[in-house]
């Protein structure tokens, strides 16, 4: 029995450590017991504002659910009494624009697809909200991406308005480099370089697709607690009947 309760302490300090559980460039929600972390978000959040929500768009996140990275309801309203948001277009064709609020989608900044197109030589930028969930790698693989960008081969010739990027499959992207150092500037008057702003967006871009990732975490292990409680106390009866 005592072996049981240290066990279930020991889970319990791994919950607690969280995000602690990150090595290197690694992800701490990536561990069995890991959560995120709020500043990385946050960081994160401000490096796809400043690099990333002119082409893409975050549909399925609103402004409000920013809370869950730490905001607070006055950032939130800070931050939306800064933002137009397209609205359709007028009667010429041209974007309508309003005034973002606390409950509209993170929409990019284009009036429709068509327009997005046009502007990226015939490419579509991705909605960002599940992005990560679809696919493999994950917030790896984003990270990757956007510290991927190198010189072309002198062998390769590239595809017009394409980029050479080794973390691309077959090494050609329509989408320029994102990330412009000091675009961002952190509370303590710091600038992340680019690895901080390409391990912190990914970050952002994890929890976008998966917000209920620790609520998850939290729930699995308290039923693993309760089982192995069950089981531990079954198992003392059991030994005390046949005695």
């Amino acid at each position: 029995m005592r072996r049981l309760l240290a066990t279930c302490l020991t889970a319990g300090a791994l919950l607690a450590a969280g995000p602690a559980l990150a090595s290197g460039n690694g992800f701490g929600f990536d561990s069995l017991f890991g959560g995120y972390s709020q500043a990385a978000l946050q960081t994160g959040f401000a490096v796809y504002r400043a690099d990333c929500a002119s082409c893409h768009g975050l549909s399925l996140v609103h402004y409000r659910d920013l809370g869950g990275i730490g905001l607070s309801e006055k950032d939130i309203a800070a931050i939306t009494a800064q933002i137009s948001q397209p609205d359709g277009t007028d009667a010429h064709g041209k974007p309508h624009m309003v005034k973002a609020t606390p409950d509209d989608a993170i929409t990019w900044s284009y009036p429709d697809a068509k327009a997005a197109i046009a502007a990226n030589h015939g490419a579509l930028p991705p909605d960002l909200s599940l992005f990560e969930a679809g696919h493999p790698r994950g917030a790896a693989y984003v990270q990757s991406l956007l510290l991927g960008y190198r010189k072309a081969p002198p062998n390769l010739t590239l595809l017009p308005n394409h980029y050479y990027n080794v973390a691309f499959p077959g090494g050609q992207i329509a989408m320029p480099p994102a990330l412009k150092p000091g675009s961002v500037t952190l509370a303590d008057g710091k600038q992340p370089d680019a690895a901080q702003m390409a391990h912190d967006v990914a970050e952002f871009l994890a929890w976008t697709a998966d917000p209920k990732l620790e609520d998850r975490k939290v729930s699995g292990l308290g039923a693993i607690l309760f089982l192995l409680v069950l089981g531990g106390l079954g198992a003392v009866v059991f030994r005390r009947r046949r005695a």
